[in-house]
């Protein structure tokens, strides 16, 4: 995971970011990306184990859905 920098006109200065998969950590401080990078490489398999089961308990809720109620978040 790659830290990147961009300067932020409103608040003057630079900001890292940090992307893994679809979260992304955005800090003015350097620290508190690096830590946050460091917790998802050291603890990938807690990260990845949370992402399959936010999209097993998504798959369920819409499966529990019928035709009178078909809410889809829309």
């Amino acid at each position: 995971m790659k830290i990147t920098i961009t300067y932020n006109d409103k608040f003057k200065c630079k900001w890292y970011h940090c992307t893994d998969g679809n979260h992304t950590y955005s800090s003015p401080h350097l620290s508190n990306v690096e830590v946050w990078r460091d917790d998802r490489i050291a603890n990938a398999d807690y990260h990845k184990e949370l992402a399959e089961l936010h999209d097993k308990a998504c798959a369920e809720y819409y499966a529990s859905k019928t035709r009178w109620d078909n809410y889809t978040g829309d």
